[in-house]
């Protein structure tokens, strides 16, 4: 608190109404608050040692407001004395059941997995559900008076309810501010510690941004750093609307549901895993140290884009190379189009069936390793890469790992179309709804479709004049395919579509242009450079081939289960050792993608299914519920570890 040399705090004061105590806090307050900001953020002080120019604060025998220098008007209403005071003293009671305040909670709510889909993973998660239960769980979730979730605030007009909720020991787990005003900010520093705030939120994870919300990727970053407990539950503050908080909330609003997007586990890695063996084994050649080619390569997707788009593609066919992503060669087939390399990466023991129905005929194949061996078998000729993002891909160190390949196979697409080309067109990666529109092409393997926009779809920026809407997973498509642009540096990217904007590419009428026409077996000719960049030599594809890696999953095994042998007796312990396996998570996918990757999404699917549960206990007192949940985890992972083991030693 800040110290001014008396024994009332702010909440007192203010109950006490002493304008004069009053005075004496507020200025010492601010003294320290700048003091603060000068050692944290140096730039920052020098702005709020400038006059005030929007707003500024008022405190006189009426008691406090604040003054809008535009037009002189008072922010908070009056009616002989100001109603300030009064409306933070209200914000600052209960704010989990506070009508002023939203609760979000997303999608992923307490439900029990497939344990047909996805046995070990779903078998763990199932068992803690039942087990919170059974420990006199209730339907609605639970936390302490003195701590609050993942909190997003949108213009505090003052915050003084922020500095009665420290006063009042409220910890935060995590906390995103974000004032329109500057001069907001600065009235701000008269009421409210910012250095007792830091420290009652967690590590890093205290975020202010003044003026605008221009870094967004930070604000990803302040949910993906705790993508577990930042991904259920949230409370949300806004005090007033306006053009710059409402587009504040939207990046933020989108970056929370982007967090909550499908996280995938070990059953479905080690499908993954297998097939890439498998198809190794058959001496499939893999995609090794690729070169790019002169000619244009058009990445086609199956989104609704595609029909405008089928003519020019029919047309300049012998002019580019053609790449079919996925259910896209149904349609493309079906105009007559034979594309030059048909992209999978699907590890759905249904895309046999698919590829047969296309027909697949002559087209060439290059999938992603973790691609089922019997829908390879089916191509006269098949080509393997290996597929960021998945475990397989990592397997033995493959010198020339594909990344940006997910979360569709248009991605894995555009991935390889960015690495081998310098010239990219985008026809039917839409990456999103188009209002009016239905989701896929005609004559696709979806059959017909009315146009629908999802409940949970946002609007994102148009690549061309339609309106067009997204959710969690077309937004990661599209900015997996912005971080491609950036790493592969193509030459120039022109999107066709009319989905979504792809920053680093250009909005592009067919009419427009015109491709150069190639030259006598100019196509060919890069076609089999392609090729050629594919190689058995798995001695030279990987640096280890041949060690499956038994020793690294043993050892996360071991320092996964290590992590959770600290104990949590209280639902803010919990979050925070969430946090910290979390981030061992993380770690691991940096350090070793493959072992990483093999476990992260089970380890998502156990940490968010271990909170949930406890959140639904009604009482903070979670010790022995945590114990006994440690035991199911415990027995479960050894499960998974020997899994991999059987597997090693069938090799």
């Amino acid at each position: 608190m800040c110290d001014v040399g008396l024994a009332m705090n702010l909440t007192q004061i203010l109950r006490s109404n002493n304008l004069g105590v009053l005075d004496s806090y507020m200025s010492a307050c601010f003294v320290r608050n700048m003091e603060f900001f000068k050692s944290l953020n140096p730039t920052l002080f020098a702005e709020l040692s400038k006059p005030p120019i929007t707003h500024n604060l008022v405190f006189d025998s009426t008691g406090l407001n604040i003054l809008n220098l535009q037009d002189n008007a008072l922010v908070y209403p009056t009616s002989g004395e100001s109603t300030m005071i009064a409306t933070h003293l209200a914000l600052a009671q209960s704010p989990m059941n506070n009508p002023q305040f939203l609760v979000h909670t997303n999608h992923l709510t307490l439900q029990k997995l497939d344990e047909d889909k996805i046995p070990l993973t779903a078998s763990i998660c199932n068992k803690i559900i039942t087990l919170m239960q059974e420990s006199g769980g209730s339907k609605s979730y639970h936390l302490p008076s003195d701590f609050l979730p993942s909190s997003t605030f949108f213009g505090t007009l003052g915050g003084i309810f922020l500095q009665l909720l420290l006063e009042r020991g409220v910890y935060f787990h995590s906390l995103l501010l974000f004032e329109e005003y500057l001069d907001m900010l600065r009235i701000m520093l008269y009421f409210v510690d910012f250095a007792l705030l830091f420290e009652r939120v967690s590590e890093r994870a205290c975020y202010i941004f003044v003026k605008d919300l221009i870094h967004q990727e930070f604000i990803h970053t302040y949910f993906a750093s705790r993508k577990i407990t930042n991904n259920f539950l949230r409370l949300e503050l806004f005090l007033y609307e306006s053009p710059k908080v409402a587009n504040a909330r939207e990046v933020v609003h989108e970056a929370y549901r982007v967090n909550s997007r499908g996280w995938g586990s070990f059953d479905d890695e080690m499908i993954g895993v297998r097939n890439t063996l498998d198809n190794l084994d058959k001496h499939y050649p893999v995609l090794h140290l690729p070169e790019r080619v002169d000619i244009p390569i058009c990445v086609v997707g199956n989104g609704v884009s595609l029909d405008l788009l089928l003519p020019f593609i029919k047309a300049n066919a012998n002019n580019m190379l053609i790449f079919s992503c996925g259910t896209a060669i149904k349609p493309l087939k079906a105009y007559g189009i034979e594309p030059d390399f048909q992209i999978e990466i699907e590890r759905i023991s249904y895309l046999k069936d698919v590829l047969k129905e296309a027909p697949l005929g002559d087209t060439t194949l290059l999938c992603g390793s973790v691609v089922q061996p019997e829908a390879l078998a089916l191509a006269k000729e098949a080509y393997v890469f290996m597929r960021g993002g998945s475990a397989g891909a990592y397997l033995f160190g493959g010198r020339s790992v594909v990344e940006f390949s997910a979360p569709y196979v248009g991605n894995a697409g555009f991935a390889l179309a960015a690495l081998l080309g310098e010239e990219v067109l985008i026809c039917g990666l839409d990456c999103g709804y188009i209002e009016g529109k239905a989701k896929h092409a005609k004559n696709s393997f979806y059959g017909e479709e009315t146009p629908q926009i999802p409940p949970n779809a946002f609007k994102v920026q148009g690549n061309r004049e339609s309106s067009v809407y997204s959710d969690a997973l077309f937004s990661l498509s599209a900015r997996s395919m912005e971080r491609c642009i950036k790493a592969f540096t193509p030459r120039l990217v022109l999107n066709l579509g009319e989905g979504a904007y792809i920053q680093g590419t250009r909005a592009c009428d067919v009419s427009a242009f015109s491709l150069r026409e190639l030259g006598k077996g100019e196509k060919q000719r890069a076609i089999e450079s392609i090729k050629a960049h594919c190689s058995t030599d798995y001695t030279q594809v990987f640096e280890a081939y041949g060690d499956v890696g038994l020793g690294e999953v043993l050892a996360y095994k071991e320092e996964f289960l290590a992590l959770l042998g600290v104990r949590a007796c209280s639902k803010r312990e919990l979050f925070a050792l969430i946090d910290r396996i979390h981030h061992f998570s993380l770690k691991m996918s940096a350090k070793n993608a493959f072992v990483g990757l093999l476990f992260e999404g089970s380890v998502g699917h156990i940490l968010h299914n271990l909170m949930v549960s406890a959140l639904h206990l009604p009482s903070d007192e979670i010790g022995n519920f945590y114990v006994r949940a440690v035991g199911i985890i415990r027995e479960g992972v050894e499960k998974m570890a020997m899994s991999y083991r059987l597997l090693s030693m069938g090799r």
